[in-house]
């Protein structure tokens, strides 16, 4: 059971003018943006935040398969304190570990854990997606 005033804490943070005007550039759609200056634990919690205030998907790209399996924890974490989407939304879709041209059998937990999160985003139940830059590039 989650205390009350923890919410409270994580809800002060949508109240602050910088979070207010990345939130309301992300409503209008009106480009890219960038906000940068941030610890790794404030990002994962902006992320869900920005997610809620966006109310569509959201991708984060990442630097590998490692990166990936450490912020979706966390991401999922603030998901459970901020009440901002469901923790099992959080998806991550991992990159291959052989390319097809290789004539190699890739690893069957990885095809299934690709395969689930292509699922999940193909019938919208992922509210955001994390992937290494190499699962994003490849067709």
């Amino acid at each position: 059971m989650l205390l009350p005033f923890v919410r409270e804490l994580f809800a002060d943070v949508e109240k602050l003018p910088a979070f207010s005007r990345v939130a309301s550039h992300l409503r209008e759609g009106t480009g890219r943006i960038s906000v940068s200056g941030l610890t790794p634990t404030a990002k994962a919690l902006l992320l869900v935040l920005f997610q809620r205030a966006a109310a569509r998907p959201v991708l984060v790209v990442v630097s590998d398969n490692r990166a990936a399996d450490d912020l979706v924890p966390v991401l999922q974490a603030f998901c459970e304190l901020t009440a901002a989407c469901d923790p099992e939304s959080i998806v991550s879709l991992p990159a291959r570990d052989v390319l097809p041209f290789q004539n190699l059998s890739p690893h069957p937990e990885l095809q299934e854990e690709r395969a689930t999160a292509l699922w999940k985003i193909a019938t919208g139940a992922a509210s955001i997606v994390v992937a290494p830059v190499a699962a994003t590039t490849i067709r």
